[in-house]
Parts: structure tokens; C-alpha cells; sequence
């Protein structure tokens, strides 16, 4: 709850920061990359999650990074995470953006990224969320129809597990079950 509470709270103050002294929150950002950057040796607990409230909330902040952003799910981008617990963080943050913001992510084509990676990932949370994400992106074009079929393997596989995971849902801070997910992506399970 705490972790939660916390990357809700930079992003909005990083955004602050962004509409007053530009450069200062550019500074932030680009100091949450370098954390991202597996040279740094450190271990990026929340920080896409934090990197993705700022872009939530931040214009400037979303113009700027966008493409960095989803570049680290973007598997030939030269940035793509390996690890999954920070894959975790910018699947979610792409979920969070798509609340308001889905015709970035198509220019970014970060849900073209997102379906390579939840066909490859092995990790439940990185489905999960997966899941969580693609039901908020909306305007689907034709050359891109919603991936009902991967969706539908994953919540199975997830619904098998009673999987469950504590989340901000862009409402509250929630654990959110698979079953719940289910009745969300409205896929026709319960």
C-alpha cells in the first residue's frame, strides 16, 4: 500500500515540478532511466510505475518520453527489460496511460510490444497485468484486432492459479483477482 501510495504521490510531484521548472524535472526523469539501466547495478523496485505516474500526469513530461517509455518492453529497442518484476511496472504503466491517453500508446505502438511480450513472458504478473492493460487501450485499428485469443489463454492459466495482485487500478489501491480481471476484459468466463 505504501509502495503505491508513493509512486501516486511523485508523479503528481514531478508533474508540479514539470510546469514550473522544466529542466529540474527532466533531471528526475532521466535519473529514473539510468536506474532502469541495468549498468547502474541497481534494482528498480517502482520505478517504471513512477516514471509512468509522471508521464500520467506531466504534458510536457509525456511528449518528451513517450518512446522511451514503452521502449523498455520494445524487445529491439536496446532498453528492453529483461527482468520481470520491472517488465511488471511498465506493463502497468502502460495500462495507466491507456486511461487517457490509448492514441499515444498506438503511436508509440506499445500495444504491438505488449502482445510480443505476453506471448513470450512466463511470469503470472507480467500476464496479469498484460491483461489489465489491453482492456483499457481503446481505438483499436484494423491491421491490430484485440488479441482476444492471447487474452483468453492468459486469464485461463490465471483463473487456474486464483491468481491475484495488489494494484493501483487508477481508482484505488486494490488486490485485483483474476476473476475480477475476467469480468473486467469481459471475455465471457463467470
Amino acid at each position: 500500500m505504501v509502495r503505491w501510495k508513493a509512486i501516486y504521490a511523485f508523479g503528481k510531484v514531478v508533474a508540479e515540478i514539470a510546469e514550473v521548472e522544466p529542466e529540474r524535472a527532466r533531471i528526475v526523469i532521466r535519473r529514473l532511466m539510468w536506474m532502469l539501466n541495468e549498468e547502474s547495478g541497481s534494482m528498480p523496485w517502482g520505478v517504471p510505475e513512477g516514471f509512468a505516474e509522471a508521464l500520467y500526469n506531466s504534458p510536457l513530461l509525456r511528449n518528451e518520453y513517450r518512446w522511451i517509455f514503452v521502449s523498455y518492453i520494445w524487445e529491439d529497442s536496446g532498453n528492453f527489460l529483461e527482468f520481470p518484476p520491472a517488465q511488471r511496472g511498465v506493463v502497468w504503466g502502460i495500462g495507466r496511460l491507456a486511461e487517457k491517453f490509448s492514441p499515444m500508446l498506438w503511436e508509440t505502438r506499445a500495444p504491438y510490444h505488449l502482445k510480443k511480450l505476453l506471448e513470450k513472458t512466463s511470469d503470472p504478473a507480467v500476464a496479469f497485468l498484460g491483461v489489465w492493460a489491453f482492456s483499457r487501450i481503446k481505438h483499436f485499428p484494423e491491421d491490430f484486432p484485440y488479441p482476444q485469443k492471447l487474452l483468453h489463454g492468459i486469464l485461463s492459466r490465471l483463473l487456474q492459479e486464483n491468481f491475484s495482485y495488489l494494484m493501483f487500478d487508477g481508482k484505488e489501491i486494490c488486490i485485483k483477482t483474476a476473476k475480477e480481471l475476467a469480468k473486467e476484459v469481459n471475455l465471457n468466463y463467470i
